[in-house]
């Protein structure tokens, strides 16, 4: 690593002089591949940890020294599919920062720039992977794949710029240093193509959908030679990847991640669709017809130009008392834990023009959702708009005696488009998880 000469320091004193923040400056100075604890001691500044890695349904491996995880199905078999097709065609062939010398052959696949490409679906998976790493996607760089047919490969190598390497400044000058990897194989390959950490002694065979995604630098912010790893040789067929790279610097917040996008997920995907009980919607449905509506307000996340407010049904508490009876021992069952019931609403009623803005729920009391349809006069049906754990975005029609269980607290959910119909009645249901200590 590069040591602070006199000129740096005396930016560094012209610089705090200035009043420039020790954070700015710590950015800026560790780009330049200065070592952080060296820059720490030379401005005075500790800065504040990250927060720890986050991947909902990563596997950490057993790798000492380097932090690496897979996540199996991070893309469908049909995204798969579609981004190999999207980017057959523009193919280059691919480029290293140093190809002098021993180097001149070190990589033989091609290169198609996928983030350059007009195209909404690798659009979404850009904006995916920002959401699953929990990184700000001005933190990224342009997101890319790579095609390795027979015999080509990726001699072993890290991610990082070396300072020793000519363009390092060029590499590393308005971005800093690249710190995580992550990679998605796009198909299967029978034979070769494996992702090979060569030090940490871990190999991948490419399996389509799958991402593996590894730090590239050690705790203290100095590049890890632990994640040198080799794209091996193609035997059959060829290897397609996705691969995206992440900077020290980019705009705003680094981690924007919610405190609700921490809670672990209890399922695979994050909600599931089945039949009401065909008692419980028979009662709600009588619940429906002798009750009186009463009025709602709840501003920033129901309402419309046009729309009337929302009203509320009430429900009595032996009737509260049933809904959760009735459901928790569904939802027990599908996430796999005990529960304690916290709310039940009433039947909400829902007006032409209404919307509910997308949104999490709270994390103490409703970790596990249930939304019931229990009736309905609409023109056109009006989807329930929900992430899953991987930031896949649904568009769920439910019909009166239908209900959806889902992680409310941690899914982005609401209907942002306006209602097209008379009303929409449909009753909401809460659980937080019962304390197994």
């Amino acid at each position: 690593m590069p040591a602070l000469d006199s000129s740096w320091r005396e930016w560094i004193a012209t610089n705090l002089e200035r009043g420039c923040t020790r954070q700015g400056m710590f950015d800026i100075l560790t780009a330049h591949g200065f070592a952080p604890g060296l820059v720490s001691e030379a401005i005075e500044h500790q800065p504040a940890p990250p927060p720890a890695t986050f991947i909902p349904h990563g596997v950490r491996q057993p790798t000492e020294g380097v932090e690496l995880y897979s996540l199996e199905r991070f893309l469908s078999d049909g995204e798969c599919l579609r981004l190999i097709q999207l980017v057959r065609p523009q193919l280059r062939p691919s480029t290293t920062t140093n190809e002098a010398g021993p180097y001149a052959d070190y990589r033989t696949s091609k290169t198609c720039d996928l983030g350059l490409l007009d195209d909404p679906l690798a659009r979404e998976v850009d904006q995916r992977i920002c959401k699953t790493l929990g990184i700000a996607a001005s933190y990224g760089e342009t997101i890319q794949a790579q095609w390795y047919d027979v015999g080509e490969e990726f001699k072993p190598h890290t991610d990082t710029f070396e300072p020793s390497h000519a363009g390092f400044e060029q590499n590393v000058g308005g971005r800093g240093q690249r710190t995580w990897t992550f990679m998605v194989f796009l198909n299967d390959v029978s034979e070769g193509g494996e992702t090979h950490f060569t030090r940490a002694g871990v190999r991948f065979r490419p399996r389509r959908g799958q991402a593996l995604i590894w730090n590239n630098l050690r705790p203290d912010g100095t590049p890890n030679p632990l994640t040198t790893h080799w794209g091996r040789p193609v035997g059959a067929g060829f290897k397609v990847i996705l691969t995206k790279w992440f900077r020290t610097q980019g705009e705003g917040t680094r981690h924007p991640r919610e405190p609700n996008e921490r809670l672990p997920p209890l399922t695979q995907r994050g909600f599931l669709r089945l039949p009401t009980p065909p008692a419980l919607q028979a009662a709600l449905q009588a619940d429906l017809a002798a009750g009186e509506p009463q009025p709602e307000e709840v501003p920033g996340f129901i309402g419309g130009p046009d729309a009337r407010p929302s009203v509320l049904f009430p429900l009595s508490d032996a009737r509260k008392a049933q809904v959760h009876q009735t459901l928790q021992e569904l939802a027990e069952a599908w996430v796999g834990r005990y529960l304690e019931p916290t709310y039940v609403y009433g039947i909400r009623r829902y007006h032409r023009g209404t919307s509910l803005t997308c949104h999490r729920d709270r994390l103490a009391t409703h970790v596990v959702s249930a939304i019931l349809n229990v009736d309905q006069e609409v023109d056109e049906p009006w989807p329930l708009e929900i992430d899953d754990h991987l930031y896949r975005r649904h568009r769920l029609l439910l019909a009166p005696g239908q209900l959806l269980l889902y992680e409310g607290g941690r899914l982005l959910h609401g209907r942002p488009r306006p209602l097209v119909g008379e009303r929409f009645d449909n009753v909401f249901v809460h659980y937080r998880l019962r304390d197994e200590g």
